[in-house]
């Protein structure tokens, strides 16, 4: 028995290294493929999508820029309306083309928790 012990250690071992890196495999396969949990297309993370959350903040960072220097009274009440305007109408288009592409994942949730809610029922 006593010349058994070492190899169960060595197979255990073994087993524990295989176990290992099958799950670094896994997990660095999904973090490098186009899909999310549940089958869900990487849509979400393209290059236009990327584009469009920039151009959100960078237009809600001017957004803040020109209220605080209405707020110093470096623009006029006429200038920040007209600015203000502007920057807004950008933000509602980007906030839109950013709900379209939002589109198939909603309908892939809703059809999941539709079919939840239906085994659970």
């Amino acid at each position: 028995m006593a010349d058994y012990l070492p190899w169960l250690f060595v197979i255990g071992a073994a087993l524990a290294v295989v176990a290992a890196l099958m799950s670094l495999w896994l997990s660095l396969s999904l973090a490098f493929s186009d899909q999310l949990v549940g089958g869900a297309r990487a849509q979400f993370t393209t290059d236009a999508r990327r584009d469009l959350l920039t151009e959100k903040e960078n237009l809600l960072q001017e957004i803040r820029d020109i209220a605080f220097e209405h707020d110093a009274g470096k623009l006029s009440d006429s200038d920040y309306e007209e600015i203000n305007a502007k920057l807004r109408a950008q933000a509602r288009h980007v906030l839109h083309e950013l709900d379209i592409g939002a589109g198939p994942f909603r309908d892939e949730a809703e059809a999941l928790i539709a079919d939840r809610l239906s085994d659970e029922a």
